[in-house]
């Protein structure tokens, strides 16, 4: 939840107008989703091994690249497209395990086809990336948010030792 309300925060202090807290925020946003991937692992890896394989890659190159764009612009069409594989990898199998909501797959899966179809429209145009990477991440804030939401009603409570 933590990595979520980082990310919704970081558009109040933009990367112009005060670039320390904003890149102090994506570093915190980005790099709390290390434990989230890591969790999301080991849920996705007994419904489907190579799933969960890609989605644990594609989630650390979120983190590196996010970081990076979050310092260096021209990284954001990079950036956008490992967060759309990434989405699309988790969202296609929470769609057809149900390792989470079905429905929170499929609009993780249509999250990742607007990330990517940024990135064609980019290509195609030259369009600068800078002005969506806030509503984006954002985006990805609330996302995170909603996540944890599910993550947090899935946890089963610990279990002493016999």
């Amino acid at each position: 939840m933590v990595a979520g309300i980082a990310h919704v925060v970081t558009a109040e202090f933009g990367a112009n107008f005060f670039p320390s807290w904003y890149f102090a925020l994506a570093a915190v946003g980005y790099g709390l989703l290390l434990p989230i991937i890591a969790s999301l692992q080991v849920l996705h890896r007994p419904v489907r091994e190579s799933g969960a394989i890609l989605g644990t890659i594609a989630g650390a190159s979120v983190v590196t690249l996010g970081l990076g764009a979050a310092a260096n612009t021209d990284l954001i069409p990079a950036a956008l497209f490992v967060r759309g594989i990434w989405w699309w990898t988790i969202g296609k199998m929470w769609a057809e395990t149900a390792v989470m909501p079905r429905i929170f797959g499929f609009l993780t899966m249509l999250l990742a086809v607007l990330c990517v179809g940024l990135v064609g429209l980019y290509a195609a145009t030259g369009l600068p990336m800078a002005p969506p990477d806030l509503p984006l991440r954002m985006i990805l804030g609330v996302w995170l948010i909603g996540l944890a939401a599910f993550l947090w009603r899935t946890a089963s409570p610990p279990t002493s030792p016999t």
